[in-house]
């Protein structure tokens, strides 16, 4: 018998428990497919989606306006941007922000999140699954709980928490610093992993 645990340094791994655990059919959903990266070792989605698709086959659409019928899905995948910006503007060339995208302020973050979060409600059978990938972050030197804020906002559309694994990160690109900079004072532990949250 597999026991799957909590903790792991492979999203696949997670994927796979997940999956083992909650959707026995695969992922049915995926509303932020990007590349794909998710499915290299477990089945391809029904529906893929992306605001902006990087393969023909995936559909051009917002995760909280999804061109699917009430009451459709059994499962739906949801990773959204984490990162958030305070002095480098809508227009920032960063490395961290080319990779993976972002939002301004921690509220525009928040009002996707909370919007995906009531379309996803829209969209899932009753007892179906999300999958709701997210990271806590420090912004404007406060630290924000995100795991915990979704969990909140997910109930308030009628979620509610069935599993939380963390993929705890192998490698992390360098903080970014000021040009010139040399010496830095931390005043946060520097977040190293992210939480992958089951919701029906």
């Amino acid at each position: 018998m597999t026991i799957f645990k909590s903790v792991y340094e492979d999203q696949s791994d997670i994927l796979c428990a997940i999956i083992s655990l909650y959707c026995p059919d695969g992922i049915e959903c995926d509303v932020t497919y990007g590349n794909g990266g998710f499915y290299k070792n477990i089945p391809e989605p029904r529906y893929k989606f992306d605001i902006d698709p990087q393969t023909e086959n995936v559909v051009e659409a917002s995760s909280n306006n999804l061109p699917l019928a009430d009451k459709s899905v059994f499962s739906l995948m949801f990773d959204p941007p984490f990162l958030t910006y305070i002095k480098q503007g809508r227009e920032h060339n960063s490395i961290m922000a080319k990779r993976f995208a972002g939002y301004w302020r921690y509220d525009e973050l928040e009002q996707h999140y909370k919007s995906t979060l009531a379309e996803a409600r829209r969209v899932l059978v009753k007892n179906g699954v999300l999958v709701f990938k997210c990271q806590d972050i420090i912004h404007n030197h406060k630290m924000h709980c995100t795991h915990a804020n979704v969990i909140n906002w997910a109930r308030e559309v009628g979620f509610r928490i069935e599993d939380l694994f963390i993929l705890a990160a192998k490698h992390r690109l360098p903080m970014p610093s000021k040009q010139g900079e040399k010496i830095r004072v931390q005043k946060h532990a520097r977040v190293f992993h992210s939480y992958f949250l089951v919701f029906k």
